[in-house]
């Protein structure tokens, strides 16, 4: 009776095992053809707190452990939970609602988590898919729901929670307070996974992982769904102390080689993030990891720690190349500002990553232009591209909404890295999609980068196989 089972569906409702196509990202969710295989860190906390209170807990992760449609249905018979927790994304909606239609069918409660359905409960609890939606963050809630079915008590006082009663009402339970203390939260269930199945372009050392040591991002740029959802712009983090004992685990326990901190700022405080740099170093584990900043907040200091502790690369939300865009969008920064971080970085000889976005609402092909001409300029080892999806239950999707922009409302079309579907006043569909099919090429054959991407093959075995996975890639579609 106390089985529980996480899912992360298939890619795609017709997706086989011989497919090449997989999710990638997180914030922004996408499909990819590289190989890239994404988990989320979120079920897996939610996973550990309820194999504590004695729930016996499976994860199927259907796209590395090759379970297609047909599969998923037949393993979930198979292992007949109680409950069926399912994230739903935007992109994988519908293979979520057939998996979630097949588990009612046979009686298994269904559960749907994540900011997509935070944002959009009230219609989607009208699903029939569907029984229970649990609001913002989950970690224990899933728990505390599961626990009330068992034991038949009221539902009304789990927060975050909306439901169907008997009468087929919908009732909407009052928002659930944040999580305050990380530190109580156990270490995420990462051995429900085969770590070694997992792959981002940013890795050169495997097994890898990922995690996330803080919550809730102070700034307030238009597009980013965390915070506008589930965790607030209130911030809070993990001791370093915690943050490395769960390193320890990953490293020492699970092989991990590589890990990626995913936090949505991992330097708002500095002084944090030089005390996690200082006990690292003291440990002398055996990997290597990377970093999401904001490049105004990187300094020298932060840097050459950083480096000390093994850090190979730094990842920034660049975002556009325009310095209006960049008000408008509340990046709460400026070109000047990037450019400087950029040079920190590789100042100590730090790797950097770069997040661009083409086609906000205000741009036009001038601007569009300005960013591709600033991340030429800035010159990153690595720069990823992608349109600005309008997510539920952030301000960008109201001003889309609010402006007509939207050319369908089939979530699974709007597909940030390779097809947006939105019109712009200033940038036609056609426009969009043309940037977004165009600019790694323009990006990644030029000569400049190409020489200096040479002679950094060399520095070690996991920059070569690195090196060659993206020239392949880039030379050959």
């Amino acid at each position: 009776m106390k089985k529980v089972l996480f899912i992360e569906p298939p890619p795609l409702l017709n997706w086989t095992i011989d497919s090449k196509i997989s999710k990638a990202g997180r914030r922004h969710p996408c499909l990819n053809e590289t190989g890239e295989q994404t988990y989320s860190y979120q079920n897996l906390s939610c996973a550990a707190v309820l194999r504590d209170s004695g729930y016996d807990v499976r994860y199927f992760h259907c796209p590395t452990m090759k379970y297609d449609l047909t599969i998923t249905k037949e393993k979930l018979l198979e292992y007949a939970p109680f409950a069926l927790v399912i994230m739903v994304e935007h992109i994988n909606a519908s293979v979520a609602r057939a998996i979630s239609s097949f588990a009612k069918e046979h009686g298994i409660v269904v559960i749907w988590t994540g900011p997509f359905v935070t944002a959009l409960h009230k219609n989607e609890i009208n699903d029939p898919s569907v029984d229970y939606i649990l609001r913002k963050e989950w970690d224990y809630s899933v728990r505390d729901l599961c626990s009330a079915l068992i034991n038949k008590t009221d539902l009304t006082v789990i927060d975050g929670l909306s439901w169907k009663n008997s009468d087929g009402k919908v009732i909407i339970n009052k928002d659930a307070d944040r999580i305050e203390n990380l530190d109580q939260l156990p270490i995420p269930a990462y051995d429900l996974l085969d770590l070694s199945k997992f792959y981002e372009s940013v890795f050169i050392r495997f097994p890898a992982a990922t995690m996330i040591t803080s919550r809730g991002c102070p700034f307030n740029c238009i597009y980013c769904s965390y915070p506008q959802t589930i965790y607030s712009h209130k911030y809070r983090a993990m001791s370093p102390e915690r943050v490395v004992k769960e390193i320890r685990y990953l490293v020492n326990d699970l092989g991990v080689r590589e890990l990626r901190i995913d936090d949505d700022t991992f330097d708002i405080d500095k002084e944090r993030v030089i005390a996690i740099c200082k006990l690292l170093v003291q440990e002398k584990l055996d990997f290597t990891f990377s970093v999401q900043c904001r490049p105004q907040l990187m300094t020298d200091d932060e840097a050459k720690w950083l480096k000390r502790a093994g850090c190979r690369m730094v990842l920034y939300g660049v975002e556009s190349g325009n310095d209006e865009i960049l008000k408008k969008i509340r990046k709460g920064t400026t070109k000047a500002e990037i450019s400087r971080g950029v040079r920190i970085a590789k100042k100590y000889g730090i790797d950097v990553l770069n997040c661009v976005m083409l086609g906000f609402y205000w741009d036009t092909k001038e601007t569009v232009e300005d960013t591709i001409n600033f991340a030429f300029e800035l010159n990153a080892e690595f720069t990823q591209v992608s349109a600005p999806t309008p997510l539920p239950g952030t301000d960008y999707y109201q001003l889309l909404e609010e402006n007509n922009c939207f050319l369908t409302k089939e979530w699974e079309k709007h597909d940030s890295v390779h097809n947006s579907s939105v019109e712009l006043p200033h940038l036609t569909n056609n426009d969009l999609n043309t940037y977004l099919k165009t600019f790694y090429r323009r990006y990644y054959r030029r000569p400049v980068y190409l020489w200096r991407m040479f002679w950094r093959m060399f520095r070690s075995w996991g920059n070569f196989t690195q090196s060659m996975r993206k020239f392949n890639v880039l030379f050959t579609k």
